[in-house]
């Protein structure tokens, strides 16, 4: 019996932590864009999280790069249209977030495709993040690519 409860528990906080994981994620996005989405990280007031699109050849598209908290608020955004770059990035300085009872502020980043229902464009952009020491300059860890597209329909 003691088995079958534990099983039920853990059951139900796994829906718990779906659901939350999927609310958070369309709460950021518009119905019909398919986005990319990190994991959460953590960053200090000493260090800055940057997130890097380019696109690749001609990438016909427009993308909005934002950083997210744990609750999908909007930290930091910004638009960025292809047909006027070839690359771009927003930077979000851990000193400029609010500040909760830790030293660190947890979030994720987020690149969505605007108006592009066609998930195939995402192939024409490469996105990374980065986290660095505002006073040394030193990357202290690199995701090489932002993960996943999300196909809206799916959802």
């Amino acid at each position: 019996m003691k088995k079958l409860n534990n099983a039920m528990k853990l059951i139900a906080l796994a829906a718990i932590v779906t659901a939350g994981t999927f609310w958070g994620v369309t709460k950021v996005s518009a119905a019909s864009d398919p986005l990319r989405s990190t994991g959460m990280f953590g960053i200090t007031s000493g260090q800055t999280a940057r997130l890097n699109i380019f696109f690749v050849e001609d990438a016909a598209t427009r993308v909005e790069l934002s950083f997210v908290d744990g609750d999908g608020n909007i930290l930091s955004q910004k638009v960025i249209d292809s047909f006027s770059l070839k690359s771009g990035f927003l930077d979000l300085r851990g000193v400029d977030l609010p500040r909760t009872h830790s030293s660190r502020t947890q979030v994720r980043a987020v690149v969505r495709f605007i108006d592009s229902p066609d998930i195939r464009v995402a192939d024409d952009c490469i996105s990374s993040l980065e986290v660095f020491d505002n006073e040394s300059g030193e990357t202290r860890f690199l995701v090489p690519a932002v993960q996943k597209v999300l196909d809206p329909a799916v959802r």
